[in-house]
């Protein structure tokens, strides 16, 4: 690839996976406010299994305004991954301003209110009581560094994961 060529594909790339994280950041902040409504919650679900396919769009546009319709694999795979690293960094930084800044330990509150919920219940099983007991005591320990590092790696891992595999209905090896 040539210099010129280059700086473009990655510039792109940039913009596309910034495109990528904006659609990230509100389905996290959709989650971490899904307990307050279930329409939320099946909205954020729905935007986390539509990612993948978000993604591919986002590169079939790439594809068809700046390749003339034609990617080969390998070139796919490269423009995938980098904008999934792009979407990565961004929706760790809006996760952490989000959970630091302006829900201030409100997402952990609710799941930690949810579990003392269910260990009120009589008919609680006294072996599903001592793990609620446990997943309570990881709860109380998670901070937003902790819980933006958790998405991060689970980025960092859907990164690895997803790209070749979009990339293999993204390509196009031929001109039709």
């Amino acid at each position: 690839m040539e210099e010129s060529n280059a700086k473009g594909f990655y510039q792109s790339a940039m913009q596309y996976g910034t495109y990528l994280g904006i659609f990230w950041a509100i389905m996290y902040i959709m989650l971490f406010e899904s307990f307050s409504s279930p329409m939320i919650s099946m909205v954020a679900m729905a935007m986390f299994i539509a990612s993948p396919f978000f993604a591919g769009n986002l590169a079939i546009r790439y594809r068809k305004t700046e390749c003339g319709n034609y990617i080969k694999y390998p070139q796919a795979w490269t423009f995938l991954f980098c904008m999934y690293v792009c979407a990565t960094l961004l929706s760790a930084m809006t996760n952490y301003i989000y959970l630091d800044f302006v829900d201030k330990g409100g997402f952990i509150m609710e799941m930690h209110n949810i579990l003392s919920d269910v260990t009120i219940d009589p008919n609680t099983n006294p072996s599903m009581l001592k793990q609620i007991e446990a997943m309570a005591e990881v709860l109380s320990q998670l901070t937003p560094i902790k819980i933006t590092w958790s998405f991060l790696s689970n980025n960092i891992f859907c990164s690895l994961l997803l790209p070749p595999i979009i990339a293999f209905f993204v390509r196009k090896n031929t001109e039709i």
